[in-house]
């Protein structure tokens, strides 16, 4: 698999991590409903990139392939020699 995958996939990892460090901050500083909801969606983004960083960690090993980088001969799985017309056959004899 190309590396510079892991790296794009880290790179948005840490994007919402800081995205989520700002929505506790902000929750931090409000009172009520919107604090409830600013915990509730920051700990949820962070929750969110645990499971990105699981899935790109254990993604390869289980053979899930991220969009685009498959094989050549993976790329159209069901079309080959068999998804053209069959050769022409003789008319059946009468």
């Amino acid at each position: 698999m190309h590396p510079f995958f892991f790296i794009g996939a880290i790179h948005h990892a840490v994007l919402l991590a800081v995205l989520a460090f700002f929505v506790l901050f902000a929750a931090s500083k409000a009172d009520g409903f919107v604090k409830i909801l600013g915990n509730v969606l920051g700990y949820l983004l962070l929750i969110c990139i645990v499971l990105w960083i699981v899935a790109i960690i254990v993604g390869p090993m289980l053979g899930i392939h991220p969009f685009g980088m498959m094989g050549f001969h993976d790329m159209h799985p069901g079309m080959g020699p068999h998804w053209t017309h069959p050769p022409m056959q003789p008319p059946p004899a009468k």
